[in-house]
């Protein structure tokens, strides 16, 4: 069997060894080459392999719309241009050209992994060697559906026993999620605990994406266990700062492996990463450019308003615009992001897919919705994160600390929670996906301000359209049927 379409670039990795800035070698081209030329041992399937992580590094992934779109549907952030998103009716004419590309590139990266899976049989490797790399290439395949499944929610299933027929119905988004545990259930047991590289998955990766999986399908005591396997290794904490500049040890561009990364898009100045780009404008005490394609507002928007000012992960994130400038020309109250900081380069920051912080809240979560109340434990994930904030000691209490007697129903834990996660995770592409699966888009569109009635909020806000080239090419879709609602 060949390769459809794939793999030039994988003669190079015959040639040296691949590093993060070799990447950009491995952009797909027309033309097919014979995969077993090139997975003959290991050191051949990583290079086939790391073919993936370019596509995900491109603008059409986390280089750009995959990192920005959402947060323009985010309850505390503004899209411009063709980010600028509305919740009546979805994505602007100009950003579903864009989530066109999404698609195709999360498929590719799909296609890839189906074809490595489906040769590497034949790679002469050890046993070890094989479940390290089919662990790989399976938590990678997982990553790019679960993406399809919570921006599109059902799609189009392919895997190394289907992938020659092109022609396929949506899978209901609960089977793809359902995929998406299995897929992270294996290579949490056949992964390394400690990534072969920075970059690279570890077992505690896998655990984060299934345990998010199964929160999807409200699975949560399996999803409390797979947070409590990361949290329960020993192996991560937050990195301590005392003072708002101490962040750069968390996004800056010299903080790679550090002990809260779980799972990153890594980017360095030999490689075109744009996302930062897109929240910067000049003038800006970061790097003199940028397009503002997304920001936020201290004045107009509520969440922004409420958000002490003592938290030094607001003055980390966040940027007021005095001066002249794109954004100051939108709004005398804007804010840009500036949680991702390059002062030499302007773009070779990392993407933070799957931080500690994240486990924390997410597993806070599992016991609250598992037990339908928070408890003690929960209480103290969402303590160590909030210490962290505050320039604080995060493994012993402390004044800040929020107290489980003031939120010890589930609807106020949660309230509370959320909050909490929004302020750690805000600009990280976490808020819609987060405020989508809660059931709570609208209502939090509204206490921030951003629109004045919850029935503003219309079928596509919640799901992107389904390329028109989908329709085209795959005879088992019908646009009049299978259309996301509202396109």
């Amino acid at each position: 069997m060949k390769f459809n379409n794939i793999f030039l670039a994988a003669v190079a990795s015959l040639l040296s060894a691949v590093s993060c800035g070799d990447w950009a070698m491995l952009e797909e081209h027309p033309k097919k080459v014979d995969a077993t030329t090139f997975m003959r041992n290991a050191e051949e399937v990583q290079g086939v392999i790391n073919s993936v992580y370019y596509q995900y590094q491109r603008d059409a992934a986390f280089g750009r719309y995959l990192s920005i779109l959402p947060e323009a549907l985010a309850d505390y952030a503004y899209g411009r241009g063709n980010y600028n998103t509305s919740y009546e009716t979805g994505l602007t004419t100009g950003a579903v050209g864009l989530v066109k590309d999404s698609w195709a590139v999360l498929y590719r990266t799909i296609r890839f992994c189906n074809n490595i899976m489906s040769q590497i049989d034949d790679a002469e490797l050890s046993d070890t060697e094989y479940r390290h790399l089919t662990g790989e290439v399976r938590y990678l395949r997982a990553m790019s559906y679960s993406y399809l499944a919570r921006y599109w929610g059902g799609v189009p299933f392919f895997d190394e026993t289907n992938m020659d027929d092109f022609n396929k119905p949506r899978t209901p988004v609960k089977d793809i999620w359902e995929y998406v545990v299995a897929e992270a259930g294996y290579a949490a047991e056949n992964l390394p605990a400690t990534p072969s590289a920075a970059g690279r998955p570890s077992k505690y990766s896998a655990y984060t994406i299934k345990g998010e999986a199964l929160m999807y399908l409200e699975r949560w005591s399996e999803a409390y266990d797979a947070f409590d396997a990361v949290i329960s290794s020993g192996k991560f904490s937050l990195v301590e700062v005392s003072t708002a500049d101490d962040f750069i040890k968390v996004y800056g561009v010299a903080a790679n492996n550090t002990p809260e990364e779980i799972f990153y898009i890594k980017y360095n100045v030999d490689v075109s990463g744009s996302f930062q780009w897109m929240f910067l404008c000049k003038p800006n005490p970061v790097y003199q450019t940028g397009a503002v394609g997304i920001y936020s507002d201290y004045v107009n928007n509520k969440f922004i308003a409420g958000w002490d000012k003592n938290d030094l992960r607001y003055q980390w994130s966040l940027w007021a615009q005095t001066g002249n400038g794109a954004l100051n020309s939108l709004t005398k109250t804007g804010l840009i992001c500036l949680k991702y900081r390059d002062y030499d380069n302007g773009n070779a920051t990392d993407w933070p897919l799957y931080r500690y912080a994240d486990v924390l809240l997410w597993c806070a979560e599992a016991i609250c919705r598992r037990d339908g109340k928070p408890n003690a434990e929960a209480m103290e994930y969402v303590n160590i994160v909030r210490r962290r904030a505050y320039g604080l000691n995060p493994k012993k209490s402390q004044a800040v600390d929020r107290n489980l007697s003031d939120y010890a129903d589930a609807q106020s834990f949660m309230d509370m929670l959320l909050k909490e996660r929004g302020y750690e995770t805000c600009f990280e592409a976490k808020r819609y996906s987060d405020l989508k699966r809660c059931g709570l888009l609208a209502d939090y569109a509204v206490k921030a301000g951003k629109i004045e009635s919850a029935s503003q909020v219309k079928d596509a806000a919640y799901w992107w359209p389904i390329p028109t080239d989908e329709f085209n090419y795959n005879t088992a879709l019908d646009p009049t049927v299978d259309q996301n609602p509202g396109y």
